[in-house]
């Protein structure tokens, strides 16, 4: 008697990318979850990076095994892993007395910061990058979000995630995530105006994303908040070379087409780059925005100001497409 074979019905091809972004980032789940070698991991060398804002020359890697090896591991994974690496670099800085405290939201706020990073940073490269300074106390302070005013987090963006107490934490500046009554006023202005002209988040995020040069806030004991523009002596100096040197390699990951810098410190951080060749102005398009604080000069009309700047130079079709 011959016997047939049994063919398997077809399984339908299953697309590795094809999924969906949960509003709520599991920060046990990212530790947990199976992960390349510690090596890999790792933010890769200069020499391993792929943007053409740089020159690129490894004698141990192949460029093909380079390539390999950086798509294992997401963008958001590898922009979050140089934070990292970055808060331990600032954190060997002496600062001055005035510094009652320092917030690291990206610790502390992680599930939050991380939900924001995967939502709106896993489907890979924008072309346009806006470049913040620091957290403000009601805004990033609370949320893990640049800007972050925990209505547009909440409620817009619809993030959800634990936030912790920070290390030091002042009575005159309590962190209470997303259960924060305070509202900080540039974080209002900036998610309010792109809610206005983008309504869904994901029509801004599709073609931009929010980035801080420094992920560190810092603290007088009476609550005021010290920038890092307004630090003094050696821990200026000293923080402003560490954040141009991350921010070299945060721009190559983030490869941006145009890099709009949110006030005139993060120009100048910008500019720098620049007069040391390390970033190519013929290569990408460089803007400056006027920054949205209220403490500006002449900025009480900032989202009439901000929008016409939008067209002006040109960004708004990346916001309307």
């Amino acid at each position: 008697m011959l016997r047939k074979k049994l063919k398997l019905a077809d399984q339908p091809e299953v697309n590795p990318c094809a999924t969906n972004h949960p509003l709520e980032f599991s920060l046990s789940s990212f530790i947990n979850e199976p992960k390349p070698k510690l090596s890999s991991i790792a933010p890769p060398p200069a020499s391993a990076l792929t943007s053409s804002h740089f020159t690129i020359d490894s004698a141990e890697h192949k460029p093909s095994e380079i390539g390999i090896q950086l798509e294992i591991i997401p963008i958001w994974k590898r922009v979050y892993q140089l934070e990292l690496q970055l808060c331990e670099a600032l954190k060997q800085i002496t600062l001055p007395s005035e510094v009652a405290a320092t917030y690291n939201p990206i610790e502390y706020a992680a599930g939050l910061h991380l939900a924001y990073m995967e939502r709106f940073l896993n489907d890979g490269h924008k072309p346009v990058l806006f470049l913040g300074m620091n957290p403000g106390p009601w805004g990033m302070c609370q949320t893990g979000v640049p800007f972050g005013y925990v209505p547009a987090v909440r409620d817009w963006m619809q993030l959800q995630g634990p936030v912790a107490k920070p290390i030091g934490e002042l009575a005159v500046r309590p962190v209470d995530g997303l259960n924060c009554t305070r509202g900080e006023q540039s974080g209002q202005r900036w998610w309010g105006l792109y809610r206005e002209i983008c309504g869904e988040p994901e029509n801004f995020f599709r073609n931009c994303f929010v980035f801080n040069i420094c992920p560190l806030a810092f603290f007088h004991s009476s609550g005021r908040n010290i920038t890092p523009a307004e630090l003094k002596g050696a821990a200026k100096s000293r923080m402003q070379e560490i954040c141009s040197e991350y921010l070299k390699k945060a721009l190559d990951l983030f490869a941006p087409t145009v890099i709009v810098s949110i006030g005139r410190y993060c120009e100048d951080r910008v500019k720098l780059l620049v007069r040391q060749n390390l970033l190519d102005p013929n290569r990408v398009r460089l803007l400056c925005m006027p920054h949205p604080s209220p403490r500006s000069l002449n900025n009480t009309n900032w989202p009439e100001k901000a929008q016409q700047w939008l067209v002006d130079n040109g960004v708004m079709p990346y916001l309307k497409a």
